[in-house]
């Protein structure tokens, strides 16, 4: 039950009646309050409302989607955590945001205003709970009014469920305590590495964040769809039950923010923004381009603009939209200078031209690989250019370290010819992609070279070029020199120079507090080739 406290400095503001209470003065009318609700690693169909085939992996999720209005086509615009929440913190791309990969942007050069600035100015108070690092140009961030991880307020595990209603209780108090409404960022762990119960490297075991803190539902091996881009082995059903245990968790902790929401009685007075910040931490997923890397769970619930149960199929959507969104619907000005676009008219049922695609991309990995990557993205279609592409430079991804990803190269070691081909293209892509994702949303056939998709390819070419003027890309100049190799090499030396530099400058790092304490890599000195023949040792040995 909520403390008495809480109940008692809420009721006075009028800002509620709780469950059993009565207000007898009427309440003042308060400004609508803000929660943003993230997952880490969620992938869209790994949600019951939205089509998931395994059955009861999100019961709160679904729920609240019954409640609000959902989104078909909605997309994150990269495919890892930092450079993605970033985007929507901003509404500006990777490259007008300053984040483009795992590093801090320095504070004298920010100057791109984030949601909860733009809150605090309109008499907000500000609130952030989980993924506190992850979630803005730099760390710690002084705009939150709390922060709940910074000041360790939470108490046990990040990942309980219950840690998630006592940060929303306490959050909805300080709020009411400061006389404003909130803006709060809860961004929930789960289904995030590390997976319930499982290590890629040993199999089946409870990890520490496990312990005492089991999900609702447990899968196993047996009750789950092995997605089409995985291979269906033993070890990969296992990894995947592994996963849809933690969707429930992270399934549970929603629960848990919805019901300290309805016992404080705000629920009715909050604007409910979920989604998840790209897909599930698989190959072929995470850190890669393809439709089910950006593709994501949007749910908004907007009390006296949204409908319960409404669904939104027609228009497609990005993440980067939120936050003007948010201006135009509460009545407030915003920085104009942003790449994102309100569709606040669509929450009431309205409809907008020019909804027809999205563009994502990818930058470098958490160890600064530099990779540009872009994709123009459809309802039906998708087009991606990896410009790093040559035949010979590795992909940097952490889910190399995937069980899934060892069993795809397993399979190839064993002949499978299929798999081989796939770990070819896990390591080293391709130049360019297109994929019918409406028959294929696994993307299993590269269309590129097929001769019936020639004319609408080179439309996708001309909406990559449209988008990449208009948000000023700074990679447009090369992707129209892509066919002139020795120019690409020398666009990515170029980029591995700067990425070198940032991670020797400490107004990088998004813990400068740790700067210098982090263990020697002893193989950080070897260069490419040298990697590459240590690998192959190592391979040989097994």
């Amino acid at each position: 039950m909520i403390k008495n406290k809480l109940v008692s400095s809420i009721m006075a503001m009028g800002i509620c009646s709780c469950v059993g209470l009565t207000v007898l003065a009427k309440p003042e009318v308060k400004p609508i309050n803000v929660l943003l609700l993230t997952v880490d690693d969620m992938n869209f169909d790994s949600v019951g409302a939205f089509g998931c085939k395994v059955l009861g992996t999100t019961p709160n999720i679904d729920k609240l989607a019954e409640e609000s209005m959902r989104f078909m086509h909605a997309h994150t615009h990269a495919s890892s955590c930092v450079p993605s929440r970033n985007v929507i913190m901003t509404s500006r791309y990777l490259y007008n945001s300053g984040v483009e990969g795992f590093y801090g942007v320095p504070r004298d050069i920010v100057n791109n205003p984030t949601l909860p600035e733009f809150f605090k100015t309109n008499g907000y108070f500000a609130m952030i709970r989980g993924k506190e690092s992850h979630t803005t140009p730099y760390y710690p961030f002084p705009e939150w009014d709390i922060n709940f991880g910074s000041e360790k307020r939470i108490n046990g595990n990040t990942r309980d469920p219950d840690t998630f209603y006592s940060a929303t209780c306490d959050g909805i108090e300080a709020a009411a305590k400061a006389d404003k409404p909130f803006f709060y960022n809860i961004n929930i762990y789960d289904p995030h590495l590390a997976l319930y119960n499982w290590n890629p490297k040993t199999g089946v075991g409870l990890n520490r964040q496990d312990k005492d803190n089991h999900p609702s539902r447990i899968y196993k091996p047996g009750e789950i769809v092995v997605p089409g881009f995985l291979p269906d082995t033993p070890k990969v059903r296992q990894e995947v039950a592994a996963y849809y245990s933690t969707v429930r968790r992270a399934d549970d902790s929603v629960g848990q923010v919805v019901k300290a929401l309805r016992d404080t009685g705000v629920y009715d007075n909050t604007v409910i923004i979920f989604l998840s910040d790209h897909g599930m931490p698989f190959p072929f997923v995470k850190t890669a381009m393809y439709y089910q890397s950006t593709h994501t769970p949007l749910i908004i619930r907007w009390p006296g603009v949204t409908k319960g149960g409404a669904v939104d199929d027609e228009h497609v959507l990005g993440a980067i939209d939120l936050f003007p969104s948010l201006a135009e619907g509460l009545g407030m000005s915003m920085d104009k200078d942003v790449d994102g676009r309100s569709f606040f008219e669509v929450l009431s049922g309205g409809k907008q031209d020019n909804r027809d695609f999205v563009y994502t991309m990818y930058e470098e990995n958490v160890g600064g690989n530099r990779q540009p990557t872009r994709s123009v993205i459809s309802k039906e279609y998708g087009y991606i250019v990896n410009l790093w592409s040559d035949g010979k430079r590795e992909f940097a991804t952490a889910t190399k370290g995937m069980a899934s990803t060892h069993e795809i190269r397993r399979l190839g070691d064993a002949g499978d010819e299929h798999m081989t081909q796939r770990l070819n293209l896990f390591t080293y892509r391709v130049p360019e992609e297109f994929f019918d994702y409406k028959n294929d949303p696994d993307a299993l056939h590269n269309l590129i070279d097929d001769p019936k998709h020639q004319k609408r390819i080179e439309e996708y070419r001309s909406e990559m070029v449209r988008l990449m003027k208009v948000s000023n890309d700074p990679l447009l100049a090369i992707y129209k020199q892509r066919h002139d190799k020795e120019k690409v090499e020398a666009y990515l030396t170029k980029l591995d120079a700067e990425s070198k530099a940032r991670k020797a400058d400490i107004r990088y790092s998004r813990h400068p507090e740790k700067w210098g304490k982090k263990k020697k890599n002893k193989n950080s000195k070897l260069t490419d080739e040298e990697r590459r023949k240590r690998r192959e040792a190592r391979k040989a040995k097994q």
